[in-house]
C-alpha cells in the first residue's frame, strides 16, 4: 500500500514537472535594422548610414518578474532581469556590444489611451568592442499605436513579437559614457526561436 503511495506521489510530481516545462520556454530573438546615425567610436571609427544591424537576445519564460504592477482589466507594467547565460547583444560592420545583464520591461496598456511598450536595456554597463563600460547605454524600445490589439497580449514575457504590430517606432541605441550617442538603429524585423530543451548552462538549443 506504502509502495502504490509512493508511486502516485513521483508520478503526481512528475507530471507537475512535466506541466511546468512545457509552460515554460527559452526564447531566441534576432532583430535586424539598420544605422540611421552613428557618432564615433573609441577607436575614431563611423558607421555608415545604412549599414546592416544584427541584434539577438534571449530569455526563459518562466522567469519571476523582478517588477509586477497589475490592474483588474489585465493592462499594466511588469519588469524582468536576466544575468548570463542569457544574452542581449549586437553586431554592426566591425564593432560589437554585449552586456552581462539586462531589464525587460512590458507595458500593456490595452492600447487605451496610449500603446504598448516592450523595452530591453543593459544593467551593469556594456562591453563595446570587448571592453567594459560601465556608464553606457544599450536600449530597444518598441512602441505600437494607440488602438493596435495586436503588441502585448499580457503581462507574461511573449513567446514571439510581430514587428507590424509596433507600429509607432521600433528603434535602438547604442551610447557611450555621458551619454554620447554611438548608434541608432531602426528595427525592421523581429524573429523568434522558440526551445522546448536547453544546453544545460547555456541559453542554447538542445537539439
Amino acid at each position: 500500500m506504502m509502495m502504490k503511495q509512493v508511486v502516485r506521489a513521483v508520478a503526481a510530481a512528475t507530471a507537475l514537472l512535466v506541466g511546468m516545462s512545457a509552460q515554460a520556454a527559452l526564447v531566441q530573438y534576432r532583430m535586424t535594422g539598420v544605422v540611421t546615425q552613428s557618432g564615433v567610436f573609441d577607436d575614431g571609427t563611423m558607421v555608415a548610414e545604412a549599414t546592416p544591424v544584427t541584434i539577438s537576445y534571449s530569455y526563459e519564460t518562466k522567469q519571476p518578474s523582478s517588477e509586477m504592477l497589475r490592474n483588474d482589466d489585465g493592462s499594466g507594467i511588469a519588469a524582468y532581469d536576466f544575468l548570463r547565460p542569457y544574452h542581449f547583444k549586437l553586431r554592426v560592420g566591425d564593432h560589437r556590444a554585449r552586456v552581462d545583464g539586462f531589464r525587460v520591461t512590458l507595458n500593456n496598456d490595452l492600447n487605451q489611451p496610449f500603446g504598448d511598450t516592450y523595452d530591453l536595456e543593459a544593467v551593469g554597463g556594456v562591453y563595446i568592442d570587448h571592453v567594459l563600460q560601465p556608464d553606457a547605454k544599450f536600449t530597444v524600445s518598441l512602441l505600437s499605436q494607440f488602438g493596435n490589439t495586436g503588441a502585448l497580449r499580457s503581462l507574461n514575457l511573449p513567446k514571439h513579437l510581430n514587428e507590424w504590430s509596433f507600429d509607432a517606432f521600433r528603434s535602438a541605441r547604442l551610447a557611450a559614457a555621458g551619454d554620447r550617442t554611438l548608434l541608432m538603429i531602426r528595427i525592421d524585423r523581429i524573429r523568434s526561436t522558440v526551445c522546448a530543451q536547453t544546453v544545460p548552462g547555456t541559453d542554447d538549443c538542445a537539439e
